[in-house]
């Protein structure tokens, strides 16, 4: 009977052991954007890995961030993220918190951290920063760190359906952490459009809504580069870093003084000056604010901006005033013909009675520039006239006059 009690104590205690090796339940967490509740990550792939550094199962949150493993056995376990969905939310604003962080007026939390680590060498450095305002949004580099950045969570698995740590995660960059992930296309910039007359040079004055502060700017403008050639741009808040390539403008600013700088809403926040060029058809020329653009508080939070801009158009008119005028000397006349043409371009004084003819040639569709001399004519004012033959017909006469 002895024997037997024993045998009895032995056999449990061996079930015990054997029940405690194989022990197992399941793992549930979430995966959080910042770890913001109402922000959730879906379609992050998940790796988990035991302490021995094997990968022993693997899943992919839902759309609510949630994940499970299931039947896992008790012990110690890491678990890393990745996911290929769109990033974003990367802003000048959070250029401008990684500015005061470096300049010890701003600290960061942990995931912030991760996130101002953009080219993922584990520090926090100027590099990081230049990589974000010139590399990045000028000169459209990726991150060396990649488009996202996750915790990985390390955690000890001991009961029945562990709940892990909630992992945080969020676009490389995006330090402030304003994107929504699953966002597949940034809303349309709310733009007034006032139309204004061609000239062959001309300016775009861009005035921003609502706006009398700002600390961070950035702004991607599409224009139409085969029509036109940008010139110069320049804007009230300061010197900018400008990209202009492809038929787009790429430019940012940030106050370094870590300040709010004052606009005055009576002038343009950004003015590019531009020229069509002999490509240029007559159509109309519409620079259109693209929707990563952004102006941004000292909080590094961007400010809901309306902007003002012109169409250029050529509203019923291909011939356009000569200028200088009043001259003396040479002037310049610019006209523009939609298709190939014969042009006639001749001068007229107060009478009527022709005085010269200016030009008078087949022309392609285009735009064109004549440097007109006025030596060997008298002073006072003269009528040049614009006729062309094409898809369209055109008969304009514009004013000069001629001074000594």
């Amino acid at each position: 009977m002895k024997k037997l009690t024993i045998y009895l104590i032995s056999l449990m205690a061996i079930t015990l052991i054997s029940a405690n090796s194989f022990a197992q339940s399941d793992i549930n967490g979430k995966v959080l954007y910042h770890n913001k509740a109402n922000k959730p990550i879906p379609a992050v792939h998940l790796n988990l890995i035991d302490a021995s550094g094997v990968v022993v199962d693997t899943t992919t949150t839902l759309m609510n961030g949630s994940y499970s493993f299931t039947n896992v056995p008790y012990g110690t376990y890491k678990i890393t993220a990745s996911t290929s969905i769109e990033a974003g939310g990367v802003t000048m604003g959070d250029a401008l918190l990684m500015l005061m962080h470096l300049c010890n007026m701003y600290s960061f939390n942990p995931l912030q951290a991760l996130a101002a680590d953009v080219d993922g060498d584990g520090a926090i450095t100027w590099d990081d920063f230049s990589t974000v305002v010139i590399g990045w949004f000028i000169q459209g580099y990726p991150f060396p760190a990649g488009p996202w950045i996750f915790q990985d969570v390390v955690f000890e698995h001991t009961g029945a359906k562990t709940n892990v740590p909630t992992m945080g995660g969020s676009s490389s960059g995006d330090v402030n952490g304003t994107f929504v992930p699953a966002t597949r296309n940034l809303a349309a910039i709310q733009a007034i459009y006032t139309e204004q007359p061609v000239e062959s040079t001309f300016n775009i004055e861009i005035f921003a809504k609502d706006v009398t502060e700002v600390s961070a700017m950035g702004m991607v403008i599409d224009y139409p580069a085969s029509m036109v050639t940008i010139n110069n741009i320049h804007s009230q808040v300061g010197e900018l870093n400008t990209s202009v390539e492809n038929g787009q403008i790429r430019l940012n600013w940030i106050d370094h003084s870590g300040a709010m700088k004052s606009l005055d809403p009576n002038s343009p926040v950004l003015v590019i000056n531009a020229s069509t060029n002999s490509s240029y058809d007559g159509s109309d020329i519409r620079f259109v604010i693209n929707p990563e653009s952004h102006i941004c508080d000292f909080k590094g939070e961007q400010i809901d901006t309306r902007y003002t801009l012109p169409l250029i158009t050529m509203q019923g008119s291909y011939l356009a005033s000569n200028y200088p005028n009043p001259f003396n000397g040479y002037t310049n006349i610019t006209y523009t013909i939609p298709s190939d043409s014969k042009v006639n371009i001749s001068l007229f004084n107060q009478q009527g009675q022709l005085v010269k003819v200016i030009t008078d040639a087949d022309k392609s569709a285009g735009t064109y520039n004549i440097y007109f001399n006025s030596d060997g004519l008298e002073a006072g004012v003269y009528y040049y006239t614009l006729k062309a033959s094409g898809n369209k017909t055109i008969n304009e006469t514009k004013r000069m006059i001629i001074t000594r």
